[in-house]
């Protein structure tokens, strides 16, 4: 049950420790009772992860506004279009954040199975033909204005199945390799079937979220190896199948092989950050007429518009705030009080540092292009409401890991460790809440 903190009262509440020195009273007016309930509340979130995924938000809404207004203007003749969309969706991730955030993460727990299974179905479904999909891509289920992107409800869905079900077994994870079949079945249907939309950058996020959570919960490396190398051979192959990867492969090795081809979307990204300079070059100048073109900029180059309209400050702001989630979620998962939620911390923190950091090495002619997009930033509606959904999911795991208020309550309920089959997770131990301060391991 969720860590509760109280005012002193004369009620003792369900779930809660009294404070030092008093005893619970049996008779008390309702007037009492209800005055008890309502001083009940969990900690504070942690604000270092809060505010820079606002920051991430809120600069990508404005930065969509900017980069889409030319197309929008030819496409709709509204040039305001897909920017107000994105402030929308941005609205309905606020408000998703919010309730996953404010309520206890062990609520969602039950649901982890029937998530999985819907985030497959989905996967299976934009792979039928006929069904209405977004550009005629099979990745997006269309149903009328909505489309609903299956491998963002996939990785979701599959690091809630993973916390759980590694969870459950604790120690017995990786003390042989029958005890990791289940979670690698779920890894490798999620990652073979977004590899045959094809999507190889997604399916790459897929398996890197899956066998991060796997080493973290304590499977050895060595049981991890040879599933590993299976599906990086047979991303491979499938690379070398499909054309359009083949010839993406071939310009990252010479990005001036194809300068009106194949590798046209990333000199016109290189020039436009080059052009930005140290301060930018100032907001919606990208879409001036004349001014660089950038194929698909509100979407997976939009880091590159940051560093023409931003310049290098825009672009470090961007890093930064990817890097304090990150730092601040693993220490999230170190202080976790169970392991679920340090899997879960470790899942989000994966997931949105791997992607973050694929999408901003392409743009920077690091990796080939992939077609990512940038977490939080970057176009898209069912991409956006799911991560700001998942980052309020691991800012209520951050809620318990926070200094209490000086006031009584108990302690968040852990299940990890040798007495009751915990992984080999760091663990945590703190002292009342109305203790002047918490003892931590």
């Amino acid at each position: 049950m969720s860590r509760l903190v109280r005012q002193q009262g004369s009620m003792r509440t369900p779930g809660a420790r009294p404070m030092h020195g008093g005893t619970p009273r049996g008779t008390s007016s309702t007037r009492q009772r209800i005055a008890s309930a309502l001083r009940i509340k969990r900690p504070g979130e942690d604000k270092v992860i809060l505010y820079p995924a606002v920051v991430l938000v809120g600069l990508g809404v404005l930065m969509v506004f900017s980069s889409s207004a030319m197309n929008s203007l030819l496409t709709s003749n509204d040039p305001y279009g897909s920017g107000v969309k994105q402030f929308f969706y941005a609205v309905i991730g606020a408000g998703g954040m919010y309730i996953l955030s404010a309520a206890d993460y062990r609520r969602w727990r039950p649901l982890a199975p029937l998530a999985m299974l819907v985030a497959i179905a989905l996967l299976l479904v934009v792979l039928i033909p006929g069904v209405p999909t977004e550009s005629g891509l099979r990745r997006s289920l269309s149903i009328g204005p909505i489309s609903l992107h299956a491998a963002e409800a996939a990785k979701f869905s599959l690091i809630l199945f993973l916390a759980d079900l590694l969870a459950r077994r604790g120690h017995e994870a990786g003390r042989s390799f029958a005890s990791i079949v289940t979670p690698l079945l779920a890894i490798t249907l999620c990652v073979g079937l977004v590899l045959v939309e094809p999507d190889l950058g997604t399916a790459t996020i897929l398996g890197l979220i899956g066998f991060a959570m796997l080493f973290v919960a304590g499977v050895p490396f060595r049981r991890l190896l040879a599933p590993g190398l299976g599906v990086a051979g047979a991303a491979v192959a499938l690379m070398f199948v499909n054309g359009y990867q083949a010839a993406r492969l071939g310009g990252f090795s010479d990005p001036f092989s194809d300068p009106t081809g194949s590798t046209y979307q990333t000199l016109q990204g290189l020039i436009a950050m080059a052009v930005g300079g140290p301060l930018g070059s100032g907001f919606g100048s990208s879409q001036q007429i004349g001014g660089i073109s950038i194929p698909y900029a509100w979407n997976d180059y939009i880091f590159a518009v940051i560093g023409e309209e931003a310049g290098l400050l825009g672009m470090l702001v961007v890093i930064a705030s990817f890097l304090a989630i990150a730092l601040r979620g693993l220490r999230t998962a170190r202080r976790a009080p169970d392991t679920y939620g340090a899997l879960l911390a470790v899942g989000i923190v994966v997931w949105i540092s791997s992607q973050a950091f694929v999408n901003i090495a392409v743009v920077l002619a690091l990796l080939p292009v992939t077609g990512v997009p940038l977490p939080l930033v970057s176009q898209g509606g069912s991409a956006l409401i799911v991560l700001m959904s998942a980052i309020g999911l691991l800012l209520s795991v951050s809620r318990e890991t926070m200094d209490p208020v000086p006031a009584g309550g108990s302690d968040a309920r852990v299940n990890r460790g040798w007495r009751n089959g915990g992984t080999s997770l760091p663990g945590i131990r703190r002292s009342s809440y109305d203790a002047p301060t918490a003892s931590r391991r």
